[in-house]
């Protein structure tokens, strides 16, 4: 399902939120000694709002923001059904400003969205507008160089400086048929999906360095701690669990994480 469509009962009813925020949150929650029903925690490039749907039914006061109105049109009507406001479901403005007053979350998080953010400072800027002092937050965005562009589904393609060398990366793999099922394209020729993606590297996705993103936080008064190493599966491992007791090792596997699979942030307001 994507943006285009109606979220209904049935694909709400199998839906799985992204553990690792749903942790961190329920741990927040735990943290701050007060429940669920007195926490506003804001879902930023909400889609649908199928995270604020679920952790609506889960007891928190949530809310999302998205640029986009199309998917909040689409997703407004089953959560109202469900007898929740339809304003928990926001659009930001051309400034990308939400309507929300100063200070009105405790936690706001994002699954995959900051690398299509392509004014980070701003977006980082309202974050810390929106939050509290004590508040926190969770993100969670693919590394700069992870292997295989996780939308696009091809290998290295965000590696490649913008001109003929990607477009040509591009093309051999719609040639190949490793591409998404977009609706957008759905049956276009090889020339026009080749265009479409390759405008859709230069205008929807933005890959920084993590050490950018933890800048941009920071400078606008959220202070930032890495979390990738904290992962359940990680500290499991009967092996990784005992290396991880090296402080070298841990900076080493830290950095080729954060570089080339996953980025997972914690910020909290002082």
């Amino acid at each position: 399902m994507s943006k285009h469509d109606v979220l209904m009962e049935e694909e709400f009813a199998a839906f799985v939120p992204n553990q690792n925020i749903t942790r961190n949150m329920d741990e927040f929650a735990q943290n701050s000694g007060r429940p669920r029903g007195e926490l506003k925690v804001l879902d930023w490039g909400c889609g649908r709002g199928r995270h604020v749907l679920w952790l609506r039914e889960q007891g928190y006061q949530a809310y999302g923001v998205e640029l986009d109105p199309l998917p909040i049109q689409n997703g407004l009507a089953l959560i109202q059904a469900k007898g929740y406001p339809g304003d928990c479901l926001a659009l930001l403005n051309e400034q990308g400003r939400s309507p929300f007053p100063d200070g009105f979350f405790d936690y706001i998080f994002s699954g995959n969205v900051l690398e299509h953010v392509a004014d980070l400072e701003s977006v980082c800027a309202e974050m810390a507008r929106l939050t509290r002092t004590g508040g926190g937050g969770y993100h969670v965005f693919p590394a700069q160089r992870q292997p295989v562009e996780g939308h696009l589904f091809m290998p290295f393609v965000h590696w490649i400086p913008p001109g003929w060398l990607r477009k040509t990366i591009i093309r051999t793999c719609v040639r190949l048929g490793r591409e998404p099922s977009w609706v957008e394209v759905r049956g276009a020729s090889v020339d026009t999906k080749t265009e479409f993606y390759y405008k859709y590297t230069l205008n929807n996705i933005f890959y920084r360095k993590y050490s950018a993103v933890k800048r941009a936080f920071e400078e606008r008064g959220l202070a930032v701690t890495f979390t990738t190493l904290d992962h359940p599966k990680i500290k499991r491992h009967p092996l990784l669990s005992r290396l991880l007791k090296s402080t070298l090792f841990r900076r080493m596997l830290s950095h080729v994480l954060l570089t080339f699979k996953l980025v997972e942030l914690q910020v909290e307001k002082r």
